[in-house]
């Protein structure tokens, strides 16, 4: 009884696994039964279905069969092929295509099987676009070539495996028996202690003569010009290049479809770009290309050149693209200066946001450029719609410059820059509670650069208006001799002080080598001031800020009389009579500082005198001045005893001068460069040559030159009184 009972649960059993182990066990259609990581296929649909599954990554699909197919094998994640001693017979339009979504995933064929195929195109039977191909074991050939024999990997002989981006990895030797033509270049490189062969292989892509391949791809030439990056398929060109100097060979050729060249520097290339694939050249800098190749500078298929600078150069003409492809040029500057038909361009020809601009008249047919006269151009100009990017401006840290400068958008080694000195005018007057401001402006002469201002809050406030001329004291007066001077500046020349002059003035007052009058006169009778061409009504008002503190308009009939005064005596008398007023001397007294009601002598000479007579030592004599004698001519011309043809009088009839016996011609180049400031023109020279020859004195001439407006204006440049 027990043993029926045992054969029935037995039968029970194996009725309940026929219905329960179909469930449990993943048998896949079309032949795909998957144990574990290992899945087995034996048709091609079944091999086809595991591989578009991306849950089977990292496993092991393993051929039970021998499979044949004339359609594309695509592995696009890691995975092992175990053959297992069966074939993959592969029909004329069939290959392996090892794409994987990672660059580092690898895909091992292993199995020691076979593969072999009838492909007629330009491919292979394994062509590894990205990531790795690790071959361990097995024969790979490509059946039909010229000679009938297969080409067998374990023989040691080459079939058609080729590699894009990616990595072939094999235990066997890379031999040098493939196809020699431009798509089937190869590099390879053997490890001794692993007896495995690595093969980079870009049968596409060369950069003067070299191959690009992963191990040269960070620098091709080993010079620093030439890099290029796999995954964004980007070549950078920074700086010169050439392929043995020899422009009439291919400095790049490329096969690389979607292909970027990014001139990331100025840069110049002997030879010339062949590109069969569809290429974008762009980056913002100028790329020089010189060829005599029998074509073009650039012969390409379709063809982008955005946002940058290219110029061409040689015999050959500037682009040719390939049949009817297209070329498109966007906000570039393309400049042919080479000697043949400049674009060729039989499909689509296009401009987008630049223009034309030489020949100023053009037609376009048939993608060519043609004249007035329906000839082909041979020299062209396209530059973008905007040519400049924004300008840019730099003030100097005292605002007294400011400098422009703009960059083409295209070029960045094309700058345009101007420095102008600036101009200044006080818009807010200081008060005893308010600082006041300047404002400096910087006009520029290329039009393109815009007038630029620039207000800064630099004028003290002045000293409270509580003077006390009888006790200059520290402790009463308003104000110091730094705010004196400054006052100064602002009032008389209508800017703020720099500070090399300032100090100047402040040592002097402060040691009491100059007074209140002296340093007004100073400023009054400065080159800056008569350079800002006051009329008589607007001198007038700057002597009633400077010596009254108060605005003309308060005053209208004393400012009538001074007016009727400048016409009748000049403006040195009414400077003298604003000197002695009581205005003044409570304004100097404010500041402690010595008013000088009546103009006293200086003791130390102007700075624009010094320079006067300096200029004549070396100008009349030809040497430079002693201090003696400097002090003595200075000081002279600062107080107002001297004027300036007094002055170069005396030195062109002292003895010294005469001294020299010099020759008229001698005398007059000494006369030109004193009195006009340069070398003596032909024409002038013999004109006084020959009037002297013809009786006219040294005194005569003298006279002639001092009343020359080129001494006039010398005179006025140092506020000396020409006399």
């Amino acid at each position: 009884m027990r043993k029926i009972r045992l054969i029935a649960l037995s039968l029970a059993t194996v009725i309940l696994l026929a219905f329960v182990i179909p469930i449990f066990t993943p048998a896949l259609s079309n032949n795909v039964y998957a144990s574990g990581d290992v899945i087995e296929v034996e048709t091609y649909n079944a091999l086809k279905t595991a591989l578009s599954d991306f849950s089977n990554k990292n496993k092991t699909i393993k051929l039970s069969s021998s499979i044949e197919t004339n359609e594309v094998i695509c592995i696009r994640f890691p995975v092992t092929i175990d053959l297992n001693k069966k074939s993959m017979n592969l029909g004329p339009e069939s290959y392996i295509e090892i794409s994987t979504n990672n660059k580092d995933d690898t895909v091992t064929i292993t199995g020691n099987g076979y593969i072999g195929g009838e492909y007629t195109g330009s491919g292979g039977i394994l062509y590894v676009n990205t990531g790795t191909l690790v071959f361990e074991s097995g024969t790979v050939e490509n059946k039909p070539q010229s000679n009938g024999t297969p080409f067998d990997l374990l023989n040691k002989t080459c079939c058609y495996i080729l590699v894009y981006s990616g990595i072939f990895i094999s235990k066997y030797e890379w031999i040098d028996k493939v196809s020699y033509s431009l798509i089937s270049y190869y590099y390879w490189d053997k490890d001794d202690d692993t007896g495995f062969t690595t093969s980079y292989i870009d049968y596409r892509f060369q950069v003067a003569g070299e191959i690009v391949n992963h191990y040269n791809c960070k620098d091709i030439l080993g010079d620093g010009v030439f890099s290029y990056d796999y995954d964004t398929r980007t070549l950078a060109i920074n700086g010169d290049g050439s392929y043995d100097n020899d422009p009439e060979r291919f400095i790049i050729s490329s096969y690389v479809p979607g292909l970027t060249i990014d001139v990331q520097g100025p840069s110049s290339l002997i030879g010339c770009l062949d590109l069969y694939r569809s290429t974008t050249i762009t980056g913002n800098n100028k790329l020089t290309v010189t060829s005599n190749k029998f074509a073009a500078c650039i012969q390409a298929s379709d063809l982008l050149i955005k946002d940058v600078s290219i110029e061409f150069k040689g015999t050959s003409g500037g682009i040719s693209i390939y049949d009817e492809n297209s070329l498109i040029i966007v906000n570039s500057l393309i400049i042919d200066n080479s000697e043949d038909e400049s674009i060729i361009a039989y499909g689509i020809f296009e401009l987008k946001d630049c223009k034309i601009v030489e020949p100023e008249k053009y037609d376009i047919a048939d993608g060519t450029v043609y004249d007035s006269k329906g000839i082909a151009v041979k020299k062209i100009k396209i530059q973008p719609d905007e040519y400049w990017g924004p300008a840019e401006y730099t003030w100097s840290s005292d605002l007294s410059e400011c400098t422009a400068k703009r960059t083409c958008k295209v070029d960045s080694s094309l700058v345009e820059t101007e420095t102008v000195k600036s101009t200044s005018k006080v818009t807010t007057p200081a008060t005893t509670s308010v600082v006041g401001t300047t404002t400096y402006t910087a006009t520029f002469t290329n039009k393109a650069f815009e007038t630029q201002t620039k207000a800064l809050n630099n004028i003290p406030t002045l000293a409270p208006s509580k003077p006390d001329p009888v006790n200059p004291d520290p402790e009463t007066r308003g104000g110091s001799f730094e705010d004196f001077v400054e006052r100064l500046y602002v009032v008389a020349l209508n800017r703020a002080s720099e500070p090399e002059g300032k100090a100047f003035w402040c040592e002097h007052v402060g040691n009491g080598d100059l007074n209140g009058a002296q340093c007004a006169n100073e400023f009054l009778l400065s080159k800056e001031f008569n350079d800002r061409g006051l009329s008589d009504e607007e001198f007038l008002k700057v002597l009633y800020k400077t010596f009254f503190d108060r605005d003309a308009a308060a005053d209208p009939d004393g400012f009538n009389f001074w007016m009727n005064s400048l016409k009748t005596e000049g403006r040195d008398k009414v400077v003298d009579g604003f000197i002695n007023s009581e205005e003044w001397c409570n304004i100097c007294a404010t500041y402690g500082v010595k008013s000088g009601a009546t103009r006293a002598k200086a003791t130390i000479p102007s700075k624009n005198a010094k320079e006067f007579a300096e200029r004549l030592y070396t100008k009349c004599l030809g040497r430079d001045a002693e201090e003696e004698g400097l002090m003595f001519w200075a000081l002279g011309l600062t107080n107002l005893e001297l004027t300036g043809k007094q002055a170069a009088h005396e030195f062109f009839f002292s003895k010294e001068f005469n001294d020299h016996n010099f020759d008229n011609k001698e005398l007059l180049t000494r006369m030109y460069r004193t009195f006009m400031g340069r070398e003596p023109d032909d024409d002038g020279m013999n004109f006084w040559l020959d009037s002297m020859k013809n009786g006219m004195t040294k005194e005569q001439v003298f006279d002639e030159f001092v009343k020359s407006a080129e001494f006039t204006g010398i005179c006025k440049d140092y506020a000396i009184d020409r006399g």
